[in-house]
């Protein structure tokens, strides 16, 4: 009985456990590159690729708001529309105060699934917003696209590759995949299951060989 407790507790335990986070992009910051204008009038959008499902938790771009008036910015999920962004999958806005320095700004406790596949993020401000989004990150996306004119400037596969401007993505796997620290629990799990299995117990209490003042039972060695 005492086993099968212990399994149920395990077991339980794993359930309990939640995802492990990690960053599937993370271009570095922008901040020594070229100060491209971020406005209503042009803002930008960068490609990435994922090869397994994956739940979205927040998604960042490095940017600034030179200008005194606040204003919002307004983050895209995207699917793949070939050189530049296709339908829009999500979309949530985060206010941008005014006379904000570079930094990191975004949407956070997302709940964006996506399945494998190819997917762009861009970044709208509002018309109260006119700042910078710098290039030259170190670590760019695989593709970037330009807004501008009313629309997504295609220009071929690539061609706007030298914006690399700053981006970063947080995603977990699903809930129901195991993480790699949740196998390892239940592999030391089993391990103690077994040897709890072969160790013979007593019958009336199942553990202890002592009382309750600390001396040994009658017939405990």
């Amino acid at each position: 009985m005492r086993t099968l407790h212990y399994c149920s507790a395990l077991f339980a335990s794993l359930a309990a456990l939640p995802a492990a986070a990690a960053l599937i992009v993370d271009t570095g910051a922008g901040a020594n590159g070229q100060p491209w204008s971020f406005e209503t009038a042009q803002y930008f959008a960068g490609e990435f690729s994922v090869g397994s499902r994956q739940v979205i938790q927040s998604v960042e771009g490095y940017y600034s708001n030179i200008e005194s008036p606040s204003g919002s910015v307004t983050i895209r999920l995207h699917r793949d529309g070939g050189n530049i962004p296709g339908g829009i999958l999500f979309s949530r806005s985060h206010a941008l105060p005014g006379a904000s320095a570079l930094d990191w700004y975004g949407v956070f406790g997302l709940d964006w699934m996506i399945d494998p596949g190819t997917y762009w993020v861009s970044f709208e401000p509002d018309g109260g917003i006119k700042g910078i989004h710098p290039g030259k990150a170190p670590n760019p996306m695989d593709e970037y696209a330009q807004h501008s004119g009313g629309g997504w400037l295609d220009r071929g596969e690539n061609y706007f590759d030298y914006l690399d401007v700053g981006v970063r993505i947080d995603a977990t796997p699903p809930a129901s995949l195991p993480t790699p620290g949740s196998l390892a629990l239940l592999g030391a799990g089993l391990t103690v299951l077994a040897v709890a299995r072969r160790t013979p117990v007593d019958a009336d209490d199942g553990s202890a060989s002592c009382n309750a003042s600390g001396h040994p039972r009658p017939g405990a060695r």
